[in-house]
């Protein structure tokens, strides 16, 4: 097991890149680390903080929603009723810079109307998640702040129009987050992100934060920098599975985008009661799920890029 430094420590990573529906969300969190790394690593696991792809199943969410919610209220003391309000106690950006490519029609209506009580899919944060909390602040792990990004299918589209792909997007929403949560940092930090597809180099992209990036290394599995004001940043294959901050971060973003998917769904099914939900990935089920809507998009003037990648 590696070891690592104690002190602040960024933990950034992106949930929904490459599905066909919902939106793109990118999230960061900052941790205060005392605990030895690999105390830390095992609690970690306990409280239930790991790969999110392994532990976030669509369909799936219920131990999530319970253990998010926990960590947020014990650690944060965030105790959201709705999903309205948790984005708005989350989200790194304003609501007129969400909406600023809103079109007229529903399609805004679709994205943020339903009102989505909390728990949302039957986790309820009982005494053992709280607990479950609790053990992880006091065995030397506290987050400190928790921040994501939501990126719509418009803005990937009108991005990809300026010659942006999706990974350049993803890329410089992390950047973001760093600079967002190293603001509320008092000193250098520890930053690990998720790397962004099969890139090696980041070190142009990490110009946005400092002109001055000195290059540790950079290989498939790792990419790490240190960035005069910021400290060290790194990007790792599998990071949410190896590094319990990125996997936190990668946890809270997973449910983030799994809210936001419930509530497209609960707007479309007011229309289509016999609707049945999709992942949203590259499936038969999303694929029956696109041509079902079709009509009603249609009518109600829900422009296709807003919808769907």
């Amino acid at each position: 097991m590696s070891v690592e430094p104690a002190g602040l420590r960024v933990g950034v990573d992106e949930n929904g890149l490459g599905p066909r529906l919902g939106p793109m969300i990118v999230t960061g969190a900052l941790m205060e680390v005392t605990a030895d790394w690999e105390h830390f690593v095992i609690a970690s696991r306990a409280v239930g903080i790991g790969d999110s792809k392994g532990l976030c199943a669509h369909g799936a969410m219920r131990e999530v929603e319970a253990t998010v919610l926990g960590i947020l209220e014990v650690h944060l003391g965030l105790r959201p009723c709705t999903f309205a309000e948790l984005f708005g106690m989350l989200s790194m950006d304003s609501d007129a810079v969400v909406r600023a490519l809103c079109p007229d029609g529903e399609a805004p209506r679709m994205c943020f109307d339903a009102n989505i009580a909390l728990p949302a899919f039957g986790g309820a944060t009982g005494p053992r998640h709280l607990h479950g909390a609790r053990t992880l602040r006091d065995a030397g792990a506290v987050l400190k702040r928790v921040h994501f990004t939501s990126v719509c299918n418009r803005r990937l589209h009108a991005e990809q129009a300026l010659g942006r792909s999706r990974f350049d997007v993803d890329l410089a929403r992390m950047i973001d987050l760093v600079r967002v949560l190293r603001s509320a940092a008092n000193g250098s930090l520890e930053a690990v992100c998720g790397k962004v597809g099969g890139r090696k180099r980041y070190s142009d992209a990490l110009g946005a934060l400092s002109p001055l990036v000195a290059i540790e290394e950079e290989t498939a599995a790792r990419s790490a920098y240190r960035v005069p004001g910021f400290g060290r940043i790194a990007f790792l294959r599998d990071a949410d599975d190896t590094d319990p901050v990125v996997g936190l971060a990668s946890l809270v973003g997973k449910y983030l985008r799994e809210l936001s998917m419930l509530r497209i769904h609960l707007d479309l099914r007011s229309h289509i009661p016999e609707l049945g939900a999709a992942s949203g990935y590259h499936d038969p089920v999303t694929t029956r799920y696109i041509a079902a809507t079709a009509l009603v998009r249609v009518a109600r003037q829900i422009p296709d890029d807003c919808f769907e990648r």
